[in-house]
């Protein structure tokens, strides 16, 4: 009797642990838009400063969003490995780096003295469906600014949209990479009609 009860004690406990609910974790995508290394002699002498991209809560999310009848819902299985504000500011940083535009291109987080200053806002960053297609939406605000006298020299506005051709996050990630590889040809062609 004895040793049938520790066998039903054993059973009990090992199915238990069988029949466990274990959740499904997200995957995790990181922003890595292609951009071109540039070889060409630097354009104008000043040191320009990236500032931290700013927008509203979509660039302070990890969250993959797109916007469905009105609504903005964020990807279930899907996330970024950074915040936008913090991996934007990275790409842009490195782009126009390596463009050579200016004599020196630092973050935000540089001690340096910058000539110019960089800031950016995030209108959009979203995947949007419409009838049968859905694409991603991307829409951007730069503003050039000196540094002595805080004066705004230019302003200039990028929108970019890319279709999704595959389903799920990972087609989404694709065409968000997509169309920030375009804003950052956009951005640099006007970084370098500043610098003229």
């Amino acid at each position: 009797m004895k040793k049938l009860f520790i066998l039903a004690l054993v059973l009990a406990v090992f199915s238990g642990c069988s029949i466990k609910n274990v959740d499904v974790q997200p995957d995790t995508y990181r922003l890595e838009p292609t951009y071109p290394l540039s070889v060409n002699a630097t354009k104008d002498n000043r040191v320009l400063r990236v500032q931290r991209v700013e927008g509203d809560s979509v660039v302070m999310t990890r969250s993959i969003l797109y916007k469905k009848e009105g609504a903005l819902k964020p990807y279930k299985y899907g996330k970024w490995s950074e915040l936008l504000a913090t991996r934007l500011q990275e790409i842009f940083t490195e782009s126009i780096e390596k463009q050579k535009i200016f004599r020196s291109t630092v973050s935000s987080r540089s001690f340096a003295v910058a000539d110019l200053i960089l800031e950016s806002s995030v209108e959009n960053f979203e995947e949007i469906y419409k009838k049968e297609r859905s694409f991603v939406h991307v829409k951007i605000r730069f503003r050039l600014i000196q540094r002595k006298g805080a004066r705004v020299m230019s302003s200039f506005l990028v929108n970019a949209d890319y279709p999704i051709e595959k389903k799920g996050a990972k087609g989404v990630v694709f065409a968000f990479n997509k169309a920030v590889e375009k804003v950052i040809v956009d951005l640099n062609g006007w970084l370098h009609e500043q610098s003229k």
